[in-house]
């Protein structure tokens, strides 16, 4: 037993000095300059001699200083954050910068983004990302809508050099909330390389990257925080074989600081929004689909969660009220509605606050309530603790939600997590218990009545060689008891990826599910080419074993094409079979081919066509739907949506709709 003591003691203390790993700085000096830069993407001395300087970054993948030399200036003035960054290049000509639309996916390109954490505390950054060809996007803390007016404008260029390539990011302070009297901000520069698959970092992180890891930037002198009220009104035409009918709406903003947020909305127009389509790959349960109305976007990480509040339940919203914000130690979201459904109005009521009683450590409190034809509510609390270190980080969260209204029922899930550097195990311990009778209206929860515990670990590595740039395996297991004892479910899950220097990537996955009465097991393999250029990727997936009591075979192929420079096409094929011995085999099959044309970063014409057919349980539906789209989101002017057709219908509709959107500013 002594030697045992002895041997925990050992690993403790080797595990306490990689968590004691220090972060190099910690925090850095603000420069205020006497003259702004132009945004040009051309890094004068002379413009950028009064910022502060950082002269390398870190590769936490490699534990080294980044291969590529790597510059960076930051400075300020009273408008703004002034960003530089030069990026040398052995091999300039593999510099990847296929994406030329504002706001679209630059995750395979070659980039440099500024992560500002106004409150300076740890938590959620505003990121600010441009590649090698000057494109940018940006992610906003609690989300937003994509009107560029409504969340705020910043510039950046970049420009292509002999020895590879340079950036300048200007990012006004207005569209920044931060507390008045703020005077230092959490900082992180960031490059990415994509053909080497590694991110170089300021500050040195050690081993494990995390964005709630930043420097402090100090000694600001800032402007008091400016929030207008934003009015964004918008006219919809819609217009069909049977009549033309004319709609206004108006979405209203404004935000009193850090401390409030608030959103109005009346007569939203959701038909305009063509939301996920679902793929037909087999599932016992519903699907979870992305939301995409800017209504429920903006502030929904203040919201409860999915298990308590899914927002696609609510389908046509009448009006809706939403005020967020932060105040200390506190954070607050709330949400009011009124839509209809199947003929009858009813109204919800959805609120959040969440106090950090320590570093990284958060309770919460919720609620939702819905009224009308029915009346039922769900309280519930989450207690979330983290700790982070430069090789990883431990996460516990508890939750418990109770549900009241037919019935009574209780929801709760206990989870520890582990995010760790590479060659180091990654980790999930899951435990949930939720009661038959909890089941709330407005919940996602696609199964009651259970126990269960999940584990899974998860393991990467960056190997040196030639050919494999990247590894990753993972198991899961998962073990789900029915009320009353009889077994619900237990399944493995094995997978293991290989990403190649040759942007290819192979990735084997064999599954085994008992569920009674049915034992599934099915081994599958995907393999991806030009992963890295986003116009010419291409997959092909291959599944096949025993699934629901039949034989199983899917099948996927998705292939995207550049026709001519910014003509871009994309094609997903789906086909699904379950062969029974004793019923109608059961199919599915989808094609979607979605075609974009790029006029410049703000303007586009799309299309999209929608085939499919399934067939499930002797049932037969089938969708044949095509929707051309013209969209215009812009700097100055207004924004513009033209749609013939109807997007997420089952059916060609002879449609034709118009919406205008004008922010106005007071």
């Amino acid at each position: 037993m002594r030697r045992l003591g002895q041997w925990l003691a050992l690993l403790i203390g080797a595990w306490a000095v990689g968590y004691a790993q220090p972060v190099d700085p910690p925090q850095f000096p603000a420069h205020k300059l006497s003259r702004p830069p132009t945004i040009d993407g051309i890094v004068s001395p002379e413009e950028w001699a009064e910022a502060y300087a950082v002269e390398r970054f870190w590769s936490p993948s490699r534990q080294r200083w980044g291969a590529f030399p790597t510059r960076a200036y930051i400075g300020y003035d009273s408008e703004a954050i002034y960003v530089a960054f030069i990026c040398e290049d052995p091999n300039p000509r593999q510099i990847q910068a296929r994406e030329t639309k504002r706001g679209g996916d630059l995750e395979n390109d070659d980039t440099v983004a500024v992560l500002v954490e106004p409150y300076a505390r740890g938590l959620e950054p505003y990121t600010f990302t441009v590649n090698a060809r000057g494109v940018q996007a940006d992610d906003f803390p609690a989300g937003t809508t994509e009107n560029i007016r409504w969340r705020g404008d910043w510039q950046a260029a970049a420009r292509l050099l002999e020895n590879g390539w340079s950036a300048e990011l200007r990012i006004p302070f207005r569209i920044l909330r931060y507390p008045p009297k703020q005077t230092r901000f959490g900082i992180i520069l960031e490059r990415y390389i994509p053909r080497l698959n590694e991110i170089y970092t300021f500050p040195n992180m050690g081993a494990y990257y995390s964005p709630r890891r930043q420097s402090l930037w100090t000694g600001l002198e800032l402007p008091p925080p400016r929030y207008p009220i934003i009015l964004l009104p918008y006219l919809t035409s819609d217009r069909n074989q049977a009549a033309t009918h004319s709609r206004g709406g108006l979405d209203v903003r404004y935000i009193a600081g850090d401390t409030l947020t608030a959103l109005l909305t009346l007569k939203p127009d959701f038909r305009n929004i063509a939301a996920d389509v679902a793929d037909v790959d087999f599932s016992y349960t519903e699907k979870v689909l992305a939301e995409t109305r800017p209504f429920f976007q903006e502030g929904s990480e203040y919201m409860p969660p999915r298990a308590t509040f899914y927002s696609l339940r609510v389908q046509d919203l009448n009006a809706g009220f939403k005020a967020f914000g932060t105040a200390g130690d506190w954070r607050y979201g709330l949400m009011l509605g009124e839509y209809a459904h199947n003929g009858r109005i009813r109204q919800f009521g959805v609120g959040r606050i969440r106090y950090q009683f320590a570093e990284r450590s958060f309770v919460n409190l919720l609620g939702v309530r819905l009224q009308g034809d029915v009346t039922e509510e769900v309280l519930g609390a989450i207690l979330d603790t983290q700790y982070i270190s430069s090789v990883g980080e431990v996460r516990l969260t508890g939750a418990y939600y109770r549900y009241s209204g037919m019935h009574r029922g209780v929801h709760q899930q206990y989870t520890l997590i582990r995010n760790a550097a590479e060659r180091l195990p990654n980790y999930l311990l899951q435990y949930t218990d939720i009661e038959p009778s909890y089941r709330p209206r407005l919940g996602f929860v696609p199964e009651v009545g259970y126990r269960g515990l999940r584990f899974g670990i998860l393991w990467f590595d960056r190997p040196e060689g030639a050919h494999v740039l990247y590894t990753e395996t993972r198991v899961e297991l998962s073990r789900r008891t029915r009320y009353g004892g009889a077994r619900l479910d237990e399944g493995a899950t094995l997978s293991h990826q290989w990403l190649y220097r040759s942007q290819h990537r192979l990735t084997l996955t064999t599954d085994y599910l008992n569920r009674p009465p049915n034992i599934d097991r099915t081994v599958g393999l995907e393999y991806a080419w030009n992963v890295l250029d986003n116009y010419r990727v291409g997959s092909i997936e291959l599944r096949a074993g025993e699934q629901n009591g039949g034989r199983s075979f899917y099948a996927r192929l998705v292939q995207s094409y550049e026709l001519v420079p910014r003509l871009r096409l994309r094609l997903d094929i789906e086909n699904l079979e379950i062969d029974y011995a004793n019923a109608p085999t059961d199919r599915a099959r989808q094609l979607v081919l979605t075609l974009n044309y790029e006029i410049d970063p703000e303007r586009a014409l799309g299309g999209r066509l929608i085939l499919n057919r399934l067939e499930f349980g002797g049932a037969v539906e089938t969708t044949r739907n095509f929707y051309l789209t013209y969209l215009q989101r812009v700097r100055s002017g207004f924004d513009l949506y033209l749609i013939y057709g109807l997007p997420n219908a089952t059916r060609t509709q002879n449609r034709f709709a118009l919406k205008i959107i004008t922010p106005l500013e007071l």
